[in-house]
Parts: C-alpha cells; structure tokens; sequence
C-alpha cells in the first residue's frame, strides 16, 4: 500500500536526519579517502581556476538551513502526517457518500413506483366519485379512499427520506469534495516546492 512506502521513506529520512555524522561524510574527515588532487602551483601562489560558469546546472546547496537538520526532519515528518490524515479522510468520507448515493437511487425508484399508483388511485377514485354523483352507488368508496390514502402515505414517506437523504448527500459530498480540495492545494504546494528547487 503507498502508506506503508511513505512511512518507510518518512522513517528512513528522520533516521537520517536525526543520526551523528559517519565517517567520510561533510561532518568529518575520512583519512583513508583520496583527496582531490591540488590545483598546480607555481612558487608559493596558487594559480586561479576559472570561475564556473553560469550554464552549470549543478544544484548549490543552500548556505544556511532553516532549523537545521531537525528542522527539515520536523517538516517532512509533519507532511507525512498530512498527507496521510488527508487519504485515511478520504477513505472515510468515500464509503459514506456512495452509502448515501446509493440510497438516493433506491428512494428515486421507489418514487417513480409510488408516484404512478398514486395518480392510478386518485384517478379511478374520482371515476367512483363521478358515477356515484349521478347516482350509480354500486361502487365501493371506502375501498377506494383506503388505496388513496395508502398510496399517499407511502408517498409521503418516501419524500420524507428523500429530503433527508438528499440532506446526507449534500453534506457528505461536501466534505468529501472539502477534503479533495485540500489534497488538491497539497499537491500544488508539493509541485510548486519541487520547482523552486
């Protein structure tokens, strides 16, 4: 998993960072490591060697470090600490929103379901209603008021959830997109860092 190689790197650098100089390296001398050979001399001066030029792309190393070496490993160590608070977010936020989602698909069906019937229902209470107007009393209302009233509850119940779960949704999915935006000004912040250097 990329978290467990991020921790690694995160470990292997503040080791680094946090242990004494070894042998050979800029903290003390090797004396088993050839030096670099003298520039020529002539009597007691020393010839100058020509300056480097400006199209040298090596990297310089800065001449100071903010906070030292303990400093840059703090920085780096709160970083990881970001970025992995960021994706353990959003792996929580992610199974929350396609729950929700889900949810708001399955509430849309049962509307498109309910909502036919309720029409049907209204529709043939009002035949009933009209024929019993002029007199035919053969139909049985109360059998019909009941299916009405059973289709709009049912109705009114799913609009209900819906309303809550489109509230869920709404707040779920801006959390989720908070967080990506944040991930998103991260990333930049990582990529502007990497070209200024």
């Amino acid at each position: 998993m990329a978290t467990n190689a991020v921790d690694e790197f995160n470990a292997g650098i503040s080791d680094i960072l946090r242990s004494k100089p070894i042998k050979g390296s800029a903290g003390e001398i090797d004396r088993n490591v050839p030096s670099a050979p003298m520039p020529a001399t002539q009597g007691t001066a020393v010839q100058n060697t020509a300056p480097q030029s400006a199209s040298d792309t090596t990297a310089r190393l800065p001449r100071r470090i903010a906070g030292g070496f303990q400093g840059v490993g703090d920085d780096l160590d709160r970083r990881a600490r970001d970025w992995r608070n960021t994706v353990r977010l959003l792996e929580q936020q992610r199974p929350q929103l396609e729950s929700a989602e889900t949810e708001h698909a399955r509430l849309h069906e049962a509307l498109a379901r309910i909502v036919p019937e309720v029409q049907e229902n209204g529709r043939s209470l009002k035949a009933l209603l009209d024929t019993t107007k002029t007199g035919d009393i053969s139909g049985d209302l109360a059998t019909q008021f009941n299916k009405n009233l059973t289709s709009l509850d049912e109705l009114e119940s799913v609009a209900e959830a819906l309303t809550a779960n489109l509230v869920w949704v709404r707040s779920t999915w801006e959390q989720y997109a908070r967080t990506i935006i944040k991930a998103q000004r991260m990333r930049e912040d990582l990529k502007q860092g990497a070209a200024e250097h």
